[in-house]
């Protein structure tokens, strides 16, 4: 797994390029901490080249979004393809993440709030 951030304004948007699972979650996590330790609060995860998500990743995004929100920020995912749309909807997890379209739209969001 690869993970890029790069930051937009105030928003930090996290690529994940590969799988996010047991197995890659320490370079995720290390990324966004470095972020969080930043005083960043704004997050989106970009799901554009992600190729699978298990529960350790579900519960990866959980942990990041209460941190962003113990900070008064939000964390928001961005282009998932239909299998992400669905573990998302089969977990109810989709009730619990503001999801967009594309990474554009994910911190267009953050500027207007």
């Amino acid at each position: 797994m690869n993970v890029s951030c790069e930051d937009y304004d105030k928003v930090a948007v996290i690529g994940i390029d590969g799988e996010l699972s047991d197995d890659t979650l320490e370079v995720f996590r290390s990324t966004a901490e470095r972020r969080l330790a930043e005083g960043r609060v704004q997050f989106v995860v970009n799901f554009e080249k992600l190729s699978s998500i298990d529960s350790a990743g579900l519960e990866a995004l959980l942990w990041l979004q209460d941190q962003c929100r113990q900070g008064r920020g939000d964390l928001k995912l961005a282009g998932l393809d239909e299998t992400a749309s669905q573990i998302l909807v089969m977990t109810r997890l989709d009730r619990r993440f503001d999801i967009h379209a594309n990474v554009v739209g994910a911190v267009k969001v953050f500027s207007q709030g």
